[in-house]
């Protein structure tokens, strides 16, 4: 999954990703599947950014079945994505050794997979003798002038579907946009849990019909498109940010990530301060406001 993921976000120049592993990086606790960094984007609230990623969920799909006020039933397709609460906690404390600015949460949306496996659940249901999604799949094909079961199913799947992704694409105002693909949701919003996301027992779970959470995402790789977007709510800010005030309150020689010296940077574009930590440490406070 990573490696599609990866492959479209790095496309854009903002954008760089490394996959990670404890092998590779020789750490004793959990570490997340990927790191990902964003770099000058406009008015960012830093001039680099670091994330850590996970991936490791699993997904679970329903058939919620009611009766409406006026005595008709019906069945509302739901998929909620299950992250393993202790695996997040031990991601998170490589994330906070490493200084980074957080965890991200990826999920995929597929929509063909949503829909198939919702036709299939409802076919299944009416084969094994389920009266409610018998009775459902009956009223659909009728009222519709369906020729088959299957076509009811495949309608019911489709219009869950395109309900939920509707209400994400409407509260992340990305309307123009497939709402297929991934979603990055940041773990943590101000020092707490982000909002909308659901707890239970040693579970983290997203379900996507909590708009809540998505509002905070922090970035979203179309894959039908092929486009990357950021959340510039949560990365850029025209005034000063939190960040730029405690900065202000420091050694404005001293590099406020690793604590080692800034030097002055001369480019052609204007100048900049650099840590002189370089590469290890890519901090960079730029001097000309108009610089990217």
């Amino acid at each position: 999954m990573l490696d599609e993921l990866f492959s479209i976000m790095t496309k854009n120049i903002h954008f760089n990703a490394t996959q990670l592993s404890e092998k590779t990086w020789n750490q004793n606790w959990k570490v997340p599947e990927g790191l990902i960094s964003i770099i000058g984007i406009k008015n960012g609230k830093k001039p680099v950014f670091y994330y850590g990623v996970t991936n490791a969920y699993k997904m679970e799909y329903e058939l919620k079945k009611g009766i409406s006020p006026n005595g008709n039933r019906f069945i509302n397709a739901r998929v909620y994505y299950k992250f393993d609460r202790h695996d997040i906690i031990e991601k998170e404390k490589y994330v906070a050794a490493n200084a980074f600015n957080g965890l991200l949460l990826c999920i995929k949306v597929d929509k063909d997979e949503f829909v198939n496996t919702t036709k299939k659940m409802l076919l299944n249901g009416y084969k094994s003798g389920d009266e409610h999604i018998i009775e459902v799949l009956e009223t659909t094909r009728n009222r519709n002038m369906f020729d088959t079961i299957e076509e009811s199913a495949l309608f019911i799947a489709n219009r869950d579907y395109n309900w939920l992704i509707g209400k994400i694409k409407n509260a992340t105002r990305l309307l123009k946009f497939s709402g297929q693909g991934y979603w990055l949701l940041p773990l943590k919003t101000k020092l707490e849990i982000t909002p909308g996301f659901f707890v239970r027992g040693n579970e983290l779970i997203v379900n996507l019909e909590n708009v809540e959470l998505f509002k905070n995402y922090l970035i979203y790789v179309d894959t039908k498109e092929g486009i990357v977007r950021y959340n510039p709510e949560r990365l850029c800010n025209k005034g000063l940010s939190l960040v730029d005030e405690v900065r202000k309150m420091t050694n404005d020689d001293i590099c406020p990530w690793c604590g080692s010296k800034l030097r002055l940077i001369r480019t052609k574009k204007g100048e900049f301060l650099g840590c002189t930590n370089y590469p290890d440490c890519l901090y960079r406070r730029f001097l000309n406001k108009n610089i990217e």
